[in-house]
């Protein structure tokens, strides 16, 4: 059997029954989190705005935050962009990539289309967070390297996988679907060199591509039985090298961690630290000398990581270590609204000139070493290397969450969270989720 034959086989035959306690706890979880940043991103930029203009055909699946209506290809599309606006997603950290932002949205918009039950959605959101783990395992680090961006060449076989479960296809159009997936796989990591947004469309691409190729495959598309593994198939093309071994399923769900803020992954531990720091120690910006910061050597070297300011976009903050922790340092927190707001010309940026990053070969991917240097010649020093800390569960996401609700972009921002969370624990009960999607619509 081909790996696209022997995932098809496992996400066909997949039922709510057999998925374990723990993964569909952990999946509402996910869910929670991705549709409250959906509600966090504030309202539509000029960006949000041009992909409504550019996704428009008419549908039964509702847009997250407008309320219009649209195709399930095209609410997946724009509800992506809006999902993963913060720079704050659900992330796999062995597979550098955040399977939420594209599952969520592409399952959301086909289930409406479709009329499925809260139970279809948890078990098609099961399907597309195992696959992207089952292909992505052994080979994210090849990716990476060659520039791809994890999230977005992995992401589209997630939502191929989720809205094949959804259709109901059997294991060989499932099979089909993840091959299509193949031909959409995309995105690079220039645009975090330079600062530009294309990182949101690519989510967006690939939510909206897994529907299609899903739609293809149960219509009788055929595709190549060797997509993945073939002497000139996804694996050769993308990681240069191929396949570790068959694709496995062993229940990666749990082992998903979310971002405590917002920006890049890799700036989170060593945040998260310095704030700990100064929370421990009392010291102000104004008494810190430098902050020196060492990362694994893919990290430091990862696009946009050691960049400081003023930057031409907001995404050059999201990225940027020293502005992270430069924020950080002086307002003891860090908000969506000051990627937008401090990104250009600014004191700020003065600051985070003290910020210095470096590799360190002895620490491992997502984790990070801080030290701080006062001006009193004291120093206070850190570290981190094992960011499942972050693998929250539901009890401290809520909470995480519940502290966001007044950057809704409605004035009863409080009540919706209660809404919404009621919403998403009680889906494996739910007929449909038209109430899950109406909570973050405008009324």
């Amino acid at each position: 059997m081909s790996h696209t034959d022997i995932l098809g086989g496992r996400i066909a035959g997949l039922q709510f029954e057999a998925i374990p306690a723990e993964v569909i706890d952990k999946l509402k979880t996910c869910l929670l989190y991705g549709m409250a940043m959906a509600a966090t991103a504030g309202a539509r930029d000029p960006l949000e705005l041009a992909v409504h203009a550019a996704n428009e055909a008419p549908g039964r699946a509702r847009v997250l935050a407008s309320g219009l209506s649209r195709s399930a290809a095209d609410a997946a599309y724009i509800n992506a962009f809006r999902m993963c606006a913060r720079g704050q997603n659900d992330t796999y950290a062995h597979a550098y990539a955040h399977p939420g932002c594209i599952v969520i949205p592409a399952v959301l918009a086909l289930a409406q289309d479709r009329h499925c039950s809260g139970r279809q959605v948890l078990t098609a959101m099961a399907a597309g967070y195992e696959v992207l783990a089952a292909i992505a395992s052994g080979h994210a680090d090849a990716v990476v390297g060659r520039r791809f961006r994890a999230t977005s060449t992995f992401g589209v076989f997630a939502a191929a996988a989720a809205a094949a479960r959804l259709l109901d296809l059997d294991a060989r159009q499932c099979a089909h679907a993840l091959s299509l997936a193949t031909q959409h796989s995309a995105g690079t990591m220039q645009c975090w060199s330079e600062g530009t947004p294309e990182w949101r469309i690519q989510v967006g691409n690939s939510a909206r591509a897994g529907i299609i190729c899903a739609l293809l495959a149960g219509r009788g598309f055929p595709a190549a039985r060797q997509a993945l593994e073939g002497d000139s198939g996804f694996y050769q093309a993308f990681a240069g090298r191929p396949p570790v071994g068959e694709p496995g399923w062993s229940w990666q769900t749990p082992s998903v961690i979310f971002k405590p803020l917002p920006g890049c992954l890799i700036n989170q531990a060593p945040l998260y630290l310095l704030l700990a720091l100064q929370r421990q120690h009392g010291f102000e910006a104004s008494q810190v000398e430098g902050v020196d910061v060492w990362l694994s050597e893919r990290n430091a070297a990862y696009p946009g990581i050691d960049r400081h300011g003023p930057f031409q976009a907001a995404t050059g903050a999201v990225m940027s270590c020293a502005f992270m922790l430069a924020v950080g340092l002086r307002d003891r927190t860090l908000r969506m609204r000051d990627f937008q707001a401090l990104h250009g010309p600014g004191a700020i940026h003065d600051l985070s000139r003290r910020v210095r990053v470096r590799a360190c070969a002895e620490l491992p991917d997502w984790g990070a070493r801080v030290s701080v240097r006062l001006n009193s010649g004291a120093t206070h020093q850190d570290e981190m290397v094992e960011i499942s800390r972050f693998g929250f569960g539901w009890a401290e996401t809520d909470a995480l969450l519940s502290t966001m609700a007044d950057e809704w972009p409605w004035p009863d921002g409080a009540g919706r969270y209660e809404q919404l969370k009621q919403a998403v624990a009680g889906l494996d009960r739910a007929r449909d989720i038209q109430g899950l999607v109406s909570v973050l619509c405008e009324t």
